[in-house]
């Protein structure tokens, strides 16, 4: 059994002073303004592992365990700082309350590199409808619920062949969530989202980033696999995954975006997660050879990862094909979340060779050459979008990926 408490910051401005302290006698307000402690986070796991044939061959482990995690400093921050006091978002446009059309319409907006420069407003006053950042009152940090289940075989002296069975089911996953919208859903003819008509609930405020913990993820994973123990100058394993990874909401510590499709129904975007790879492949090996030499290889393999628009489409074709993809809904059709598939299929083919010179006992020098993607695949890690500025959806890299590499090296030990 393990037990976990994250307790949170008060925010340093009370809530009550804030641009949306007059929101909190409101039931509907999804927000106390603090950030919700867990002190819940109770953790049992249990595991075996048992000689079926009590012959030291045939091994059957399993395991199961509930695992929760923190809340990140990047998400927290917003909800503290993002008050309407300290921060707040702020816009421009043809729009009364923009930021430069506080008196009114068609006043021109800020342009580079003038300064923007927010008018002194009165005390106890707010600009008009700026946006804030909160915490559902009914926060939970992540909760993972696993259980695996594998068999080990000795195939013959040094060799075994192997079989893991996973599943793990997500849930309380961090989702943020603008509640400040009409009620009424406007379906688009084309586009990634649908769009809301009627009053805001909160007319004072503008969006509101609700951070909730109403995100659901399930992977199950298959994993077949063979290894052999270094023996006879020769280690080496090898094994296939074929997984599905699904979820409604990717976010990966991303507090600056809002990812669904229709606040009213999440169950819409549930589907292949933006993770989700069907097919992988790994091979390591390594060996001893002739006159002092030795070798060691990797290869590691999968496909192509989910996406749901194509700019780089013609918007041509039946829609929903990779070619009409423009944008989530197509001609009135919703394609789905994460219907297509990226150019990003991977393989890779790395190396290393080296052979030490010993000096005595205690020196040896060791020259090597290292080669990566030997074949110099293309491995795009997101072909599809523009890097943008920022990123924090997990993925640290996008753009094409690395090319053929090779370097020389001297190691001196001592």
């Amino acid at each position: 059994m393990r037990w976990e408490a994250q307790l949170f910051p008060d925010p340093v401005i009370p809530p009550s002073q804030t641009a949306y302290g007059v929101n909190l006698s409101n039931p509907a307000f999804p927000s106390t303004g603090k950030l919700p402690n867990d002190v819940t986070m109770f953790q049992p796991r249990l595991g075996l592992a048992w000689d079926a044939l009590k012959n030291g061959k045939s091994v059957i482990r399993a395991n199961w365990g509930i695992y929760n995690a923190q809340q990140n400093m990047l998400t927290q921050v917003g909800a503290i700082t993002t008050n309407g006091v300290q921060q707040q978002t702020l816009f421009s446009g043809d729009v009364p309350g923009g930021f430069v059309g506080a008196t009114g319409f068609d006043t021109a907006g800020p342009t580079w590199p003038n300064p923007i420069i927010p008018a002194a407003l009165p005390p106890g006053t707010f600009p008009f409808q700026p946006g804030v950042t909160v915490f559902d009152r009914n926060y939970k940090n992540p909760r993972i619920y696993t259980a695996n289940f594998g068999f080990t075989q000795e195939l013959a002296p040094d060799w075994a062949g192997y079989l893991d069975l996973t599943w793990s089911k997500g849930v309380y996953l961090t989702r943020f969530v603008d509640p400040n919208t009409g009620s009424t859903v406007v379906f688009p003819a084309n586009g990634d989202t649908v769009s809301y008509t009627g009053p805001a609930p909160f007319p004072n405020l503008g969006s509101i980033t609700n951070t909730q913990s109403s995100a659901h993820s399930l992977y199950r994973g298959m994993t077949v696999g063979i290894r052999k123990r270094f023996s006879h100058a020769v280690q080496m394993e090898a094994n296939y995954v074929l997984s599905e990874d699904l979820d409604d909401d990717s976010n990966e510590r991303d507090p600056f975006s809002f990812r669904y499709f229709n606040r009213f129904n999440f169950r819409k975007d549930y589907t292949f997660s933006d993770r989700d790879s069907r097919h992988k492949f790994n091979l390591y090996a390594y060996t001893k050879l002739p006159a002092g030499f030795e070798f060691s290889g990797r290869i590691q393999a999968h496909t192509a990862q989910p996406i749901t628009d194509n700019p780089l489409g013609t918007g041509t074709g039946t829609p929903c094909s990779p070619n009409n993809s423009l944008t989530r809904v197509v001609n009135g059709v919703d394609c789905g979340r994460n219907h297509l598939r990226k150019d990003n299929g991977f393989f890779t083919f790395d190396w290393r060779a080296l052979r030490p010179f010993h000096f005595g006992d205690r020196y040896a020098l060791t020259p090597m050459v290292e080669m990566f993607n030997t074949f110099n695949n293309r491995n795009n890690v997101n072909p599809l979008v523009t890097p943008g500025l920022f990123n924090f959806d997990g993925f640290l890299r996008q753009g094409v990926g690395d090319p053929l590499q090779a370097q020389l090296a001297l190691k001196f030990t001592f």
